[in-house]
């Protein structure tokens, strides 16, 4: 079946452009830790791991049901606000201390390439991603795969409350695009938040099935296992 040609391309972040291989919150705590400006006597990194496992049981491990996005400095400060722990350095610097410190990610095969495509192609491109980092934070790390220029925009929920599947954070991506939502794909790797979502907001939904897992829910319009086949699917798109 033909698809609609189309103008712009969103894409999710982790487990569609890069998979993330690593996520330490020891270490990026006790980044955080040795730069602190004052740290009251006896307080363990034992302590902290506590308090920041209450703090994603009770507020992060809520936003799936909410849909709304807590950002990481908010949490941070429920964290360390409360052990008594200050900080001289400012925020933005110390989320990005602890996101060197603890995440690790590698490209996907193939998403460089594919990128350098469509954007030959004249496609507006960008990214919509459900995180609690902010979007300086997410294009930093896309930029250590190469794969940061190319984008137009990146949309974090951390900077727009909402998170997917709400379609506020699609069509709001779709304006900084420059283009209506019927003119987009989106391409993601989960259908609850990926596929629902851009579905909701009327873009064309891509599963980015690259583990080629079944579903019974045929929910996507279609489905790609890989990067190639997505720029496949695109050039043909583009013919016609």
């Amino acid at each position: 079946m033909s698809q609609t040609a189309p103008q712009g391309l969103l894409f999710d972040y982790g487990g569609t452009l890069v998979e993330e291989t690593a996520f330490d919150v020891r270490a990026g705590s006790e980044w955080l830790l040795a730069h602190s400006s004052y740290r009251p006597a006896g307080l363990t990194i034992d302590d902290v791991l506590a308090r920041a496992k209450r703090i994603t049981d009770e507020v992060a491990g809520r936003r799936e049901v909410t849909c709304v996005e807590t950002p990481w400095p908010a949490m941070t400060r429920l964290i360390y606000d409360f052990l008594g722990v200050r900080f001289a350095l400012p925020m933005a610097e110390l989320e990005v201390g602890f996101w060197k410190a603890s995440v690790r990610t590698r490209a996907m095969p193939g998403v460089r390439q594919a990128l350098e495509r469509f954007r030959d192609w004249g496609l507006r491109l960008g990214v919509v991603s459900n995180t609690s980092f902010s979007e300086s934070v997410i294009r930093s790390e896309l930029g250590r795969h190469s794969l940061s220029d190319p984008l137009d925009v990146v949309v974090v929920s951390a900077e727009h409350a909402v998170r997917k599947p709400n379609p506020l954070l699609f069509d709001t991506a779709a304006a900084r695009l420059g283009l209506s939502p019927e003119r987009i794909w989106f391409v993601g790797d989960r259908l609850d938040t990926d596929v629902a979502g851009a579905k909701a907001a009327e873009m064309t939904a891509i599963w980015f099935n690259n583990q080629r897992t079944s579903s019974s829910v045929p929910t996507a319009d279609f489905v790609v296992a890989d990067w190639d086949e997505l720029a496949e699917r695109a050039a043909a798109a583009l013919r016609h």
